[in-house]
């Protein structure tokens, strides 16, 4: 697996976990943002068997202490599973369209009853209405600043990508 560097080493650190097939034009696009926004990025991609305890690995490997966790599909998974298991690490979630572990997601379908709560400032871009009944059904998992947004346009947009570039700026710099 590929886990790559970006961006200042100094720069406050992102750690965006991604589909590499969701994409990829957007995905470059958004991290050429926040380079010249001064962030070091992480980008780890979501593969099979990936697990938060492999991901908290790779950033030891890496000598990356915390950072801002980004994700969107199974990514976003992957990132409120991180939040909530290891808080200490991260200063931050920004999550696409997924909400909490014990929420029922759209299908109604519950993927972890046992997750404990997210103890870090959290926002979520949402898409439609049932991705916003998850959300706000996630707020009372977050004890800490919690945002809800709703999304500019598609995934594939300039709109979006301007929009997630703002999002991921504001919930960095809050900490």
């Amino acid at each position: 697996m590929s886990v790559t560097l970006s961006g200042p080493a100094s720069g406050r650190t992102i750690i965006m976990l991604e589909e590499p097939a969701r994409n990829p034009v957007a995905q470059d696009a958004l991290r050429a943002r926040l380079q010249v926004a001064m962030f070091r990025i992480v980008t780890i991609p979501i593969v099979d068997g990936l697990s938060a305890k492999s991901i908290v690995g790779f950033l030891d490997q890496l000598q990356i202490a915390s950072g801002l966790l980004v994700g969107d599909g199974a990514g976003a998974e992957l990132a409120w599973d991180l939040a909530a298991t290891h808080r200490e690490r991260f200063t931050g979630l920004v999550a696409i369209d997924r909400g909490h572990p014990r929420v029922p997601n759209a299908d109604g379908i519950i993927r972890d009853g046992d997750c404990p709560a997210v103890e870090v400032d959290t926002t979520i871009l949402a898409e439609g209405r049932s991705a916003h009944a998850v959300a706000r059904a996630s707020r009372r998992h977050v004890h800490a600043d919690f945002r809800l947004v709703d999304l500019a346009g598609p995934r594939s947009s300039q709109h979006f990508t301007a929009q997630l570039a703002t999002e991921i700026v504001m919930r960095a710099l809050s900490r």
